[in-house]
């Protein structure tokens, strides 16, 4: 549902023209306009990586199927970083461009494994004939930390809801190897997404078996002999590549092309909301939920008389048990149809926060479910006593007044209370579900018990009703309000990037000083960092995933 304009803001398109998409960076849910692109940045400690938005991508590559000065898609190799939902809906629009008859290329002198997926739906691909097709399979790693903390004299103080065997954020604090429910639900994770991978290479002809051969044995290493087995069609180096493309075509990014099109001249209009990122305390932004951001979208929404329908679109490992809760109640209390896209994945809290829609479309390959609860906190008696010295002296009027406390390990009742509150809200929860998926508890709780499924399973299981990218959401949200012709209102509004850099520069070393946060970040430079410092910025109940899932 999109007009074109031939003239945006100086961006011209002209007639035999090549869109390029350089696939370097992240693969984003929306484009982010970054003021200071070609700038050295480096310095002030901020990231230059790229983001890559999929709005521009579905919006380009639909319009562009139907635009007659647009002759084909040059997909320009490089360090993709993408999840595996975002990953499909762009193979999906990518294929759908294709289906039009137009032409798609593809080059590079590095294909990660996920740009090679994409390269496989290239007429012609080209590669470096020293470059890198970087094809190995699909695989994980986890680190343990048991040992760790009892040399050091600290004890997680972990409580799951009772049955929550698959809940494995936590694990790590607690065993030194990977539970058995934690590796057949990897398993399951891990064998899907090749499943998924290997059937966008077999689109070369290539027989599985020979994809699996070459992961297996790091084919792609030798530039020759991926061109002999055939996942490319050619050798050459990048100067003569694009040279042949220059005088062939008209070449224009994708971005600037998608800043072209314009919305229908229509009064009704489908809110679309981006609810991506952890689920916190905060007030949220761009990249978190928060207890203001998504609800004071949703009800912008629903107030605005224009709006006939809204489309969720979540993409979050989920959080805070609070938030999540909150924002279900406030999907709860909208009258208009609220269809849920999830992407990348939409678990736990991410989950939570979908089951009460009306309708619930996921891609194959999203990492959902994961319906449990979990609280984690960290006690240092040992450390303190017996390593640092110190020694804590109590006054209190009630057994529970200083629980939990950092110099003091639970007691059996402390656990207990924990576990009965930890258990009240899995109840909570399972029966949220169970009532907005309008499913019997006894057919649900198998489902639950923290355990991940992908969009395959959870479609096939109940869990999610239909599976389809943002594009068939929004087609589904406007049959359900009857709508024919109609624009799309996004929320949250981006914040201005260049509030965005000042708050990045104030929050640089240079301005502050080096914190106990960075301190830590430079010494250890691992996720547990960042995930010990949310559960502390986070207390209470968590329905989260494991930060592993967003680094398949």
């Amino acid at each position: 549902m999109a007009a074109l304009s031939g003239d945006t803001e100086g961006v011209k398109v002209k007639d035999n023209t090549l869109l390029k998409i350089s696939l370097n960076g992240t693969l984003a849910e929306r484009s982010v306009e970054d003021p200071f692109a070609d700038l050295e940045l480096g310095i002030l400690g901020m990231n230059s990586e790229t983001q890559l938005g999929l709005n521009d991508l579905r919006a380009g590559l639909e319009a562009a199927a139907n635009d007659d000065r647009i002759t084909g898609v040059l997909l320009d190799q490089g360090a993709l970083s993408a999840g595996y939902g975002a990953l499909e809906e762009f193979s999906e629009y990518l294929a759908a461009f294709k289906a039009s008859g137009k032409r798609v290329y593809s080059y590079g002198e590095y294909y990660t494994q996920k740009g090679a997926f994409l390269g496989a739906f290239a007429d012609s691909a080209i590669l470096h004939p020293g470059g890198i097709y970087d094809l190995r399979g699909v695989g994980v790693s986890l680190t343990y930390y048991k040992d760790f903390f009892e040399k050091v004299g600290i004890e997680p103080l972990v409580v799951r809801g009772t049955g929550n065997n698959f809940k494995s954020a936590v694990e790590p604090y607690l065993y030194n190897e990977m539970s058995e429910e934690n590796r057949l639900q990897l398993s399951v994770l891990t064998d899907q997404f090749w499943s998924f991978l290997s059937s966008g290479f077999q689109k070369r002809g290539l027989a599985p078996e020979v994809i699996d051969s070459a992961a297996a044995n790091w084919s792609g290493m030798n530039a020759d002999l991926i061109q002999e087995i055939g996942f490319v069609d050619a050798l050459g180096y990048r100067e003569n590549v694009m040279e042949h493309f220059k005088d062939h075509y008209e070449i224009l990014s994708i971005g600037d092309y998608a800043s072209t099109i314009e919305q229908p001249k229509a009064t009704d209009r489908i809110a679309l909301i981006y609810a991506n990122g952890t689920i916190g305390n905060g007030a949220g932004d761009e990249n978190s939920i928060g207890t203001k951001n998504i609800i004071k979208a949703l009800r912008k929404a629903d107030k605005n008389k224009r709006v006939k329908a809204i489309v969720l679109r979540v993409n979050s490992p989920g959080g805070s048990a609070l938030t999540s809760d909150m924002i279900h109640h406030a999907i709860g209390e909208i009258d208009k149809p609220v269809i849920v896209s999830q992407g990348n994945y939409a678990a736990s809290g991410g989950y939570y926060i979908s089951c009460n829609a009306d309708a619930i479309f996921t891609n194959s390959t999203t990492v959902t479910g994961s319906i449990g609860i979990f609280m984690s906190l960290f006690t240092g008696e040992d450390l303190l006593e017996n390593t640092l010295g110190l020694h804590v002296a109590e006054v209190k009027t009630h057994p529970l007044a200083n629980f939990p406390s950092l110099h003091k390990q639970p007691s059996e009742h402390e656990y207990a209370v924990l576990q009965k509150m930890i258990d009240r809200g899995y109840a909570d929860f399972t029966g949220k579900v169970a009532e907005g998926r309008n499913m019997p508890m006894d057919d649900l709780l198998p489902l639950c018990g923290g355990r991940v499924w992908t969009g395959k399973d959870a479609n096939e299981f109940g869990l999610t009703d239909l599976e389809g990218n943002l594009s068939d959401a929004i087609a589904y949200a406007a049959k359900q309000a009857n709508l024919e012709n109609f624009r799309i209102y996004e929320l949250p509004g981006i914040e201005d990037p260049i509030d965005r850099y000042l708050k990045a520069f104030a929050n640089t070393s240079l301005v502050r000083g080096v914190t106990s946060k960075n301190w830590l970040e430079n010494v250890l430079d691992h996720p547990a960092v960042e995930e010990l410092e949310f559960l502390i910025e986070n207390p209470g109940l968590q329905a989260k995933l494991h930060p592993l899932y967003s680094n398949f």
